[in-house]
């Protein structure tokens, strides 16, 4: 982490201890790949609030750069404004030219990107799937700038997420299409109250300058009305994600002639929203072949070498997601218990 950053973590260290609920926070940095289940775990393990938040600060500031971003993401995703405003002024500077860095041949571009729009990074174990990836990223192509909807559709578990980060980590459809940038919000099954906390925290995400408004929208429809001039005059060209979507009038108060990518279990979630719509499936498992793919990822050997027992914990785990956490642990028990 630059000195930059890191004073600023420091500086604010107590006002962030004294307030944060880290349950929440570390779901972000898990999903982002800046935290470990263990150092959760670790956090998770202290008796009191205060102490749970200090020992989270205190991991963070032994990491790098983007996990500094990763906290300052969560925090904005759940509503810690007031907090995500005292660490603004520390977000370290990423390099957004168009070298490759280490992630997979990743851009350093793509990696600021989506670290700014608070995309998921890969899940630590990742399989890929390119044929589902090419087949979002087409239909994202598609939209060529204008309002539409791109949908990936599938049983619970069926690795929707982990597609929809995956397919937005391309330097050529961000750049092309997408130059204003990306926007992940995780929604789930919302109520109205739970819906106008999301679209409160996207506006204050889009707004940070507070050049349009100093205070939060009141209700839905003015939280709805803010989101699509935020859309239009300060982030034009840019890609909405709501993941997760599950009712058709949760989406509605999305639909202010936007870019979407969304996933969900339900993919006439969309009837009731207007503009072009494109419809990508997720079949529910990924095969025997991709299971021993993730196991032999997982516990560290080549899949050639994988016993013949593998084959049967493949299949009584039912492997359906490249980023499901109780997948691998259930993988990981009885892969300990057979050896």
């Amino acid at each position: 982490m630059d000195a930059k950053a890191r004073n600023c973590l420091l500086q604010h260290r107590e006002a962030l201890e004294k307030d944060i609920k880290t349950s929440y926070i570390m779901d972000h940095m898990i999903s982002d790949g800046v935290l470990t289940v263990s150092e959760e775990e670790k956090v998770k393990n202290q008796p009191t609030k205060h102490q749970r938040a200090a020992v989270l600060i205190k991991l963070i500031l032994k990491k790098d750069n983007y996990s500094y971003i990763s906290f300052y993401n969560a925090l904005l995703h759940e509503g810690y404004k007031d907090l995500a405003a005292l660490l603004h002024s520390g977000i370290p500077e990423i390099s957004s030219s168009s070298g490759k860095d280490s992630d997979g041949g990743i851009t350093s571009y793509v990696r600021t990107v989506l670290c700014e729009g608070g995309v998921p990074q890969r899940p630590v174990v990742f399989v890929t799937r390119k044929k589902l990836v090419n087949a979002i990223q087409q239909k994202l192509f598609k939209l060529n700038g204008d309002p539409g909807w791109v949908t990936i559709y599938g049983m619970a578990g069926c690795g929707k997420s982990v597609l929809a980060a995956e397919a937005v980590r391309d330097h050529s459809l961000l750049e092309g299409c997408f130059p204003g940038g990306v926007h992940w919000v995780s929604v789930g099954k919302q109520d109205k109250s739970g819906l106008l906390m999301k679209l409160q925290n996207l506006c204050s995400r889009l707004d940070q300058d507070e050049s349009f408004s100093q205070r939060l929208p009141l209700n839905i429809e003015e939280a709805k009305d803010r989101l699509r001039i935020l859309m239009l005059r300060k982030h034009p060209r840019s890609l909405l994600i709501l993941d997760d979507i599950w009712d058709s009038w949760v989406l509605k108060a999305f639909d202010n002639q936007c870019q979407i990518l969304l996933t969900t279990r339900d993919k006439s979630v969309t009837d009731s929203v207007m503009g072009p719509k494109y419809v990508v499936p997720v079949e529910s498992g990924l095969g025997k072949e991709k299971g021993l793919e993730i196991l032999s990822l997982f516990v560290n050997m080549k899949k050639a070498d994988l016993p013949e027992q593998a084959h049967s914990i493949i299949k009584e785990c039912k492997v359906v997601e490249c980023g499901d956490r109780g997948v691998f642990a259930d993988l990981l028990h009885k892969w300990n218990q057979s050896q």
